[in-house]
């Protein structure tokens, strides 16, 4: 309802505009107005965004952040790469050096492989009995996936067998050791137990209406999240489409950026919204709205395309086409 009246006064008062002319009241009225909404809205204020942790060169296309203690790795289409950047102990600035390390292009060959375009980044942690490092796993355009490990023995490629059966893998994730692979093509996804790369098992159930046309994001805490390019979250349980839906007292995104999904006491969701500039949170649970983060001024928002949250620090990484920001969650 305070949605509704607010944008009857902005009407109001744009037709008083168009009839008598500005005045310096009518400007007054404007900002009482954004003021309300902000308020009606939740608005919480970014203040930290004056100062980029990272500012990529003009040829980067950054479109996706991942952080794994003081490491930083950012996907990187413009130029085909993979970079990664280490954090200060504090966690507060980038250790030397600034502009990173690349640690996987595209035209590279591994084992033998020539790495393709790439596509999507996860995080394996240590599975016991078969790999006792943890790993970047990078998939590429040609539905392979490579290993990164720094400390040991730099990149390598993952063995699925003597065919991994995808059509068009797009998306990857891990959760509890396995890895769970999207193939649009096959209109599936494929779920590979802890260490075990050649007998998957596929996801969706028979039966399950699922089309993954648009996919855009998967994440996983235990059931799958997807986002789609038209905005829509859908949410899978064992395989079955669950009954959720996001409020939408709140305008959808139209230009959808990133999903996270939060884990262990974090039970908030995160919809980044690029073409606004701003992050949505909902209710994981719910869908319930609860707020939503923009910045205080100016807009370094501006082209939003990927997030990382880190719930036990209160951090949040929030990458654009220019930079990475390091940014505590609003309390």
């Amino acid at each position: 309802v305070a949605r509704t009246m607010l944008a009857e006064s902005e009407a109001f008062l744009q037709r008083c505009e168009d009839d008598y002319g500005e005045a310096a009241c009518s400007s007054d009225l404007q900002s009482q107005i954004e003021q309300e909404r902000k308020a009606v809205d939740r608005v919480a204020p970014l203040y930290g965004l004056t100062l980029p942790l990272i500012t990529f060169a003009p040829d980067a296309e950054p479109q996706q952040v991942m952080v794994m203690g003081q490491d930083i790795y950012v996907l990187d289409t413009g130029r085909n790469v993979v970079v990664a950047y280490r954090l200060t102990p504090d966690g507060e600035a980038l250790a030397d050096p600034v502009d990173g390390q690349v640690v996987l292009r595209a035209g590279d060959a591994v084992d033998g492989i020539t790495v393709g375009p790439l596509l999507d980044l996860a995080w394996q942690a240590p599975v016991p009995g078969f790999d006792d490092k943890s790993s970047l796993l990078v998939l590429d355009d040609n539905n392979t996936v490579f290993r990164y490990n720094q400390q040991v023995d730099g990149a390598s490629v993952v063995d699925f067998g003597a065919e991994s059966g995808w059509q068009k893998a797009s998306q990857i994730e891990t959760f509890l050791g396995r890895l769970y692979v999207t193939d649009v093509g096959a209109n599936q996804i494929f779920r590979y137990d802890p260490g075990r790369y050649e007998q998957p098992s596929v996801w969706f159930q028979p039966g399950t209406a699922v089309n993954l046309a648009g996919l855009k994001t998967m994440r996983i805490d235990g059931d799958i999240w997807l986002l789609f390019d038209s905005g829509r979250v859908l949410r899978y349980r064992q395989g079955e489409q669950m009954p959720y839906s996001l409020d939408n007292s709140v305008m959808p995104p139209e230009n959808p950026a990133d999903l996270w999904v939060g884990q262990g006491t974090d039970d908030a969701l995160y919809l980044g919204d690029a073409l606004k500039e701003r992050i949505l949170v909902f209710d994981k649970e719910t869908g319930a709205y609860l707020e939503q983060f923009q910045a205080a001024e100016g807009t370094p928002l501006n082209g939003l395309r990927s997030l990382f949250v880190d719930a036990v620090h209160s951090t949040q990484y929030i990458l654009t086409d220019s930079s990475l920001f390091q940014e505590r969650l609003p309390q």
